[in-house]
């Protein structure tokens, strides 16, 4: 059979575009080859309380190369492996990011279908919201992603009221609606999540694949690309099993560390990497593999004063009984702040080597979200801990994805790079100072009538404190950074793919999925990502309909 499209990966995207495109034309035979299983069903991980997510069944496991700005140390990468991707074992937070990022992206690659303007009827497109009356114009209430909030089931923990007023007591307010997903999430927003009353909802799912030919538990080794007359056309994709299956055209969706992979072993890549392994060269592409990068985050737990009092989860309050409690993290808020213009710019002068403009520097010109807290009422199974979690939302280093051999079965070489930058340090570093100031000080009724300091980590003598100095915080951080499992960038658009999501130089063949961010988005990456396939479901149909899909 000759295919008319062909996914290598069964993520997020292909489940979306495969969908979309059926939903546009059901006589189209389509394609999807997975190497995980179909985990749609599987009670051990639909459950908030699941027991096989991260380091599990349906997880990658990947480890990145040593560190060199976290003292050589591996980290943990968890990927989805499954069909839906890593909605099979995310946390499921909901959170777009800022607008200047898609605004930035827009501008990026000279095309307004990408500026969050571009990108919202899309976001809109997959959503069901949980209220119609929040920011009405910038949410939708007839997409397949069901969303809940705290308020929505209600769950509003005991420390509610007094975390929104220490963050007040810092300066940080509330967002209209308490909603971070209208285009400025800087300030205090409710905890979204796409969740029915907490059961998980898997894109493969949630996004039909019925009348789609699925594949699961294969993998594929390489795109086969065939040199024309009319240049490099992608024909079809070979199985690790040596199974060749032909189609008109392939879309590499496997994630930002998998898809530079298959470029690379299909022969586009850089000359130099793919020389190694002896890979022919059919398209010397240096920009595959390179702009990757990740959200770094740091977890920090605080001592509460009185557990008795039915803080924290653990604790003796009948309320965390209540079966609502177990659909959701245990979280009210996320909060998004900027960090200190003044060091931000030595620090952006020390990694370019001129000091920056303020007025025209992208991260000193606008307000960003360099960091998003994560508050989480539990910690210890008596409640004697609450946890704090700093995410490094807005990362200035850039990583890499090599190839480990050219061998299919074998992991990438996956290096985020994190805290390679003199701005990533200081971001970094700010936060967890805006997070001992907001559980660990007296400036705020957390600090001075709930929690008693900062927990302390292994293999360090003293806990932090706001008297911390920047070297007690740089060591903690590179002791503590783990991934947020959101690499992103690794095939940039106006790099590696056009607009169209076509990879640049070889006809049939595109790249959707996170890989292809040519920016950092400051946001839990499914919302972003579930809006590009809907959007590249758009663009290919009109290919289709235009006649127009072969490209150079």
């Amino acid at each position: 059979m000759l295919f008319d499209y062909i996914f290598v990966g069964g993520g997020l995207s292909a489940s979306v575009v495969a969908n979309r495109l059926r939903e546009f034309d059901p006589a189209l035979k389509i394609l999807v080859v997975e190497a995980g299983p179909n985990a749609n069903n599987r009670s051990d991980i639909v459950w908030p309380n699941s027991t096989n997510l991260i380091g599990g069944d349906f997880d990658w496991k990947y480890n990145s190369v040593p560190q060199k700005s976290l003292d050589n140390r591996n980290v943990s990468l968890p990927q989805g492996k499954a069909l839906g991707g890593g909605t099979v074992i995310n946390s499921s937070g909901w959170i777009r990011g800022h607008k200047f990022d898609y605004d930035l992206w827009g501008s990026i690659v000279k095309d307004l279908r990408w500026s969050y303007d571009g990108q919202l009827p899309y976001m809109k497109k997959t959503e069901h919201f949980w209220s119609d009356s929040i920011n009405r114009p910038e949410h939708g209430l007839k997409g397949p992603a069901q969303i809940q909030s705290v308020t929505s089931t209600h769950r509003e923990f005991p420390l509610r009221n007094l975390t929104l007023q220490s963050w007040g007591e810092m300066g940080i307010q509330p967002l209209p609606g308490l909603d971070g997903n209208a285009g400025d999430p800087l300030g205090v927003g409710e905890l979204q999540e796409n969740k029915i009353n907490g059961r998980r909802e898997i894109s493969a799912a949630i996004y039909s694949l019925e009348g789609v030919t699925v594949k699961t538990d294969t993998l594929v080794e390489k795109v086969l690309i065939e040199k024309t007359p009319k240049g490099l056309v992608a024909v079809g994709i070979k199985l690790a099993d040596g199974t060749e299956i032909r189609g008109h055209e392939v879309i590499v969706s496997a994630g930002a560390a998998r898809s530079p992979q298959v470029l690379m072993l299909s022969g586009i890549g850089p000359a130099d990497e793919l020389a190694k392994f002896n890979i022919p060269v059919l398209l010397d592409q240096p920009e595959v593999g390179h702009n990757l990068a990740d959200h770094g985050r740091v977890t920090l737990q605080f001592k509460v004063k009185d557990p008795s009092a039915g803080w924290a989860i653990g604790s003796p309050n009948p309320l965390f009984a209540e079966p609502q409690y177990g659909w959701g993290s245990p979280s009210d808020f996320l909060v998004s702040t900027d960090v200190p213009k003044d060091g931000l710019a030595r620090a952006i002068e020390e990694d370019e080597g001129v000091a920056p403009d303020p007025n025209t520097h992208p991260l000193l010109a606008h307000n960003r979200t360099f960091t998003e807290h994560v508050f989480l009422s539990v910690g210890a199974a008596d409640g004697s801990l609450v946890t704090l979690v700093s995410v490094h939302m807005l990362p200035t280093a850039r990583g890499s994805v090599t190839l480990a051999s050219a061998d299919p079965h074998d992991d990438p070489l996956v290096d985020p790079n994190y805290l390679g930058t003199a701005v990533d340090r200081y971001a970094a570093r700010e936060g967890i100072r805006v997070e001992m100031k907001f559980a660990g000080s007296n400036d705020t009724v957390m600090g001075r009538e709930i929690l008693d300091g900062e927990a302390g980590a292994p293999g360090f003598e003293q806990a932090l404190s706001v008297n911390s100095t920047d070297e007690d915080i740089d060591a903690r951080l590179r002791a503590g950074i783990e991934s947020s499992f959101h690499l992103m960038g690794s095939a940039a658009m106006g790099k590696v793919v056009d607009a169209d999501l076509r990879v640049k130089g070889v006809k049939n063949l595109r790249v959707v999925d996170a890989s292809v961010f040519p920016v950092i988005i400051t946001g839990h990456l499914q919302v972003a990502v579930y809006a590009m396939a809907e959007q590249a479901a758009q663009i290919i149909q009109a290919e289709r309909s235009t006649g127009s899909a072969e490209n150079l």
